[in-house]
């Protein structure tokens, strides 16, 4: 079996910000790789470091990988995930990495800019996504039948956020990405509403993905494992709960969200729990707290949810069984070094699930979520 990775990833590099595409006006504040300490490479953004390694708000990531093209250590996983395809320094470098795990077409998503605000100026920041979408629509029309791309925005300033969506529909986006949160306020604050109106009129799908997003709640954590489990991952959680409980769906009914690198596994324990305070002694007749016309389960039987999962996650039978095959996003993950080798092997072999489900999984849903069309032999189409 091949797939059709619905969530892969790149570090960004030098390359991402030099002149090709960064906005000249700011070439003074373009972000920089230097040298931190032997060994170790950190962006310098504005005049503040990133990764943040200790203390609250830590944010972490692969990124920046190499300086002047050179790798900042040489371990065994660069033969893994060598540089020239995490870097995405060609299209071809890519392509002979995910073809050696099995992989048709790859949805790549970003690293460094799983972080947000990762400036503190938003005109740096709008700049910083600009520059991002504008070196991925590039690498990634060096193979646009192989290698597809999500907007990247700065959701500070929605309007100017829906614009640069306008914008990245032309150059080829395959859809846009949001984290969990927008600092204090939720993706269904009123003034998101920009964002979600220039993905469903132009019909890109809206992915929620890990990140960190939220320094409010970042700052209850001081330590990688903490940070990695609550702060980085529950935001998806939290954009699920808004999302299908204050009536966006409703508004955008052609819209479609997904929630991805947290695992399956918590969907069934928030949609009871929400079904219960919109159903039970408590819900839907206690008020205004709710405005959603449908349960959660309702709009992932209609389509307009999906989710990412793990290949070796221990729920993925019961989660097929009761929401069905046809909701569920394979992820590589690649190059992260946490992610599991030879994902597509992992699943095929698994015995708990039937050829049937397999394909939906791996090829199926992927094309669909992101509306990739396919010749009749199933290879994508630019």
């Amino acid at each position: 079996m091949i797939a059709w990775d619905a969530d892969g990833h790149v570090y960004e590099s030098e390359q991402t910000f030099s002149d090709a595409y960064w906005d000249a006006a700011l070439a003074d504040r373009r972000p920089v790789v230097v040298e931190a300490s032997p060994g170790r490479l950190s962006w310098m953004i504005d005049g503040r470091a990133f990764p943040v390694s200790s203390g609250p708000n830590q944010a972490l990531g692969g990124t920046p990988a190499s300086k002047g093209g050179v790798p900042a250590r040489t371990p065994a996983s660069l033969e893994v995930n060598p540089i020239e395809s995490s870097e995405l320094r060609s299209a071809a470098a890519r392509i002979a990495h995910i073809e050696r795990e099995r992989i048709e077409v790859q949805v790549n998503y970003p690293t460094m800019l799983l972080t947000w605000p990762i400036a503190h100026d938003p005109q740096l920041g709008a700049a910083i996504a600009r520059a991002y979408n504008n070196w991925m629509a590039d690498l990634s029309s060096q193979a646009p039948d192989r290698l597809k791309w999500v907007t990247v925005v700065d959701p500070t300033d929605p309007r100017a956020a829906a614009r640069e969506i306008e914008r990245t529909s032309e150059l080829g986006s395959s859809g846009v990405m949001l984290l969990g949160m927008v600092g204090e306020k939720h993706l269904d604050d009123p003034t998101m509403e920009p964002v979600w109106e220039a993905a469903s009129d132009l019909d890109l799908p809206v992915s929620v993905h890990v990140g960190f997003c939220c320094p409010p709640l970042g700052n209850l954590y001081t330590t990688s494992n903490d940070t990695m489990v609550v702060p980085f991952a529950f935001t998806v959680l939290m954009a699920f709960q808004r999302i299908v409980s204050t009536g966006l769906l409703d508004r955008y009914p052609r819209l479609r969200v997904a929630f991805l690198e947290a695992g399956c596994s918590w969907v069934d324990f928030m949609v009871e729990r929400i079904t219960e305070r919109l159903e039970g002694p408590l819900g839907r007749r206690r008020g205004r707290e709710y405005s959603s016309e449908l349960l959660p389960a309702e709009y992932i039987a209609r389509g307009q949810l999906a989710f990412g999962f793990e290949v070796e996650e221990g729920q993925l039978p019961y989660f097929v069984d009761r929401y069905g095959p046809d909701c569920l996003l394979f992820a590589s993950d690649i190059p992260h070094v946490h992610r599991v080798l030879d994902a597509v092997n992992v699943l095929e072999e698994r015995s708990d699930l039937n050829g049937e489900v397999k394909q939906k999984l791996l090829v199926d849903n992927t094309a669909r979520f992101y509306g990739i069309e396919t010749r009749a032999d199933g290879v994508a189409t630019s």
